[in-house]
């Protein structure tokens, strides 16, 4: 009975601060618009998640204990001093623990990843907002990577390489970049990957048309000359002659 209270109570703290903060920095709830057909819309899945909980402990622990260690062995010498000096420090340790747990959430609410036949487009950021749009006509290659934590979990990411940049780099370089697409927390990788190079082939030969323009627009190589062509070129040569002679 607790536990589901617990979880209730934590949900209506994270629903508070985010109305205040998409009140207070205008944060979008929706999916950015994009025109064109086939339009989907979607999000990382819930391991990605999860995944980034993990790493948001892992962090914590680790500089939680050292504060710890270095608490008990002042405590045990000084106790005065150790109320005095590490109270704080473990109020402000928890206070931006806090945070950065609260913007794992929003960040996770305020991600999006939208396609459509002709580009694709992502928003990610809480409190700078970045959105990157990348036309199927420039991409390169879709690359699938996943680390042992992410196999775990069950979830890929893929990269985007375009025409103007590369998939390598640290993680926020990739993801703040205006020529490589970085989709993260996707369960089924494999096939939006051939969605998205099915997309790409589609857009770079929409519209060409060569077939259509060479039978209805002949070449000078097939066309063929009239009697009225060569009897306007008899006149022009003729005209020619008497310039010719006039001058001479």
């Amino acid at each position: 009975m607790k536990a589901p209270l617990t979880r209730q109570a934590s949900a209506w703290v994270y629903q508070g601060v985010w109305a205040v903060l998409t009140e207070l920095f205008h944060v979008p709830r929706q999916p950015p618009s994009l025109p064109g057909s086939q339009v989907l819309a979607m999000r990382p899945c819930d391991g990605w998640l999860l995944y980034r909980k993990v790493g948001f402990w892992i962090g914590l622990l680790a500089t939680m204990i050292p504060i710890s260690a270095v608490g008990l062995v002042i405590l045990i010498s000084r106790p005065v001093l150790a109320v005095a000096v590490l109270v704080p420090v473990f109020v402000v340790v928890l206070g931006m623990g806090l945070a950065s747990y609260v913007s794992i959430h929003l960040g996770y609410d305020t991600t999006w990843y939208v396609l459509s036949d002709r580009s694709l487009r992502i928003r990610r950021g809480v409190w700078t907002i970045h959105e990157t749009t990348i036309t199927f006509e420039n991409v390169q290659n879709v690359k699938i990577t996943q680390g042992p934590l992410q196999r775990l979990l069950g979830f890929s990411d893929l990269v985007i390489e375009t025409a103007g940049g590369g998939g390598s780099g640290p993680r926020q370089q990739l993801e703040h970049s205006s020529h490589v697409g970085l989709i993260e927390g996707v369960e089924a990788p494999n096939e939006l990957r051939e969605q998205i190079m099915t997309r790409v082939r589609a857009s770079r030969s929409a519209g060409l048309g060569d077939e259509h323009d060479t039978e209805s627009h002949p070449t000078s190589a097939s066309t063929s000359w009239t009697p009225a062509h060569l009897e306007a070129l008899r006149e022009i040569a003729a005209h020619v002659a008497r310039l010719r002679a006039r001058s001479g």
